[in-house]
């Protein structure tokens, strides 16, 4: 039989919110082995995938419950949690996660390209490097697809002005910084762990 409590889980998440994690964890689950995979990952999703099915592969077998929280970020995501024991938050994406599935379709029907802290400083790597795009297409693809950069502002940093200015320059889009509560993380990941006592 396996652990039901939160002190007896292994959590794999993405490294995009780990600072809005680790200060959930200070506060509400202490005791919490939680493991953060390169939030990069998300631009090779077979990797991704390839690497949680290891970790979990490794674990699977210690009679420790598993927690993946990360959204529907990998074509393998659902087989996943086929293994006993494993279960992801409920979210399309990251932006869902830490949003809330109404916020999250608000904005995305306003629009919105979600600009998270941790991708803030390197979007340049991220649009010229992992997309290939220059500013050219860029601005084309992104103003076809998107009506402005959404910066969630969960608190733990500065918010960078200059970044994000360039990035609005280099998609053709305004920008704007909605401050974020960390109400709908900690209730998704903790609702996850409630299916574990059931």
């Amino acid at each position: 039989m396996r652990p039901q409590a939160e002190n007896s889980s292994v959590v794999f998440g993405c490294a995009v919110f780990k600072a809005e994690i680790l200060a959930l964890k200070e506060r509400y689950w202490p005791d919490l082995d939680i493991r953060f995979l390169n939030s990069m990952l998300h631009m090779v999703p077979d990797e991704l995938g390839s690497r949680l099915d290891k970790l979990i592969q490794k674990e699977v077998s210690s009679d420790h419950n598993i927690l993946l929280v990360y959204g529907d970020c990998c074509p393998q995501m659902e087989t996943l949690t086929e293994h006993p024991g494993v279960i992801r938050v409920r979210g399309n994406n990251c932006c869902d996660l830490l949003l809330g599935r109404q916020m999250y379709r608000r904005l995305s029907h306003e629009g919105a390209f979600f600009l998270f802290p941790e991708w803030a400083g390197r979007w340049q790597h991220i649009f010229r490097v992992e997309l290939g795009l220059n500013a050219a297409n860029a601005a084309s693809l992104m103003k076809d697809m998107h009506k402005k950069l959404v910066y969630l502002d969960t608190g733990f940093f500065p918010v960078p002005v200059e970044d994000l200015e360039a990035c609005s320059l280099y998609c053709q889009l305004p920008w704007e910084v909605l401050a974020v509560s960390l109400e709908p993380l900690r209730e998704c990941i903790q609702t996850a762990f409630d299916q574990f006592k059931r």
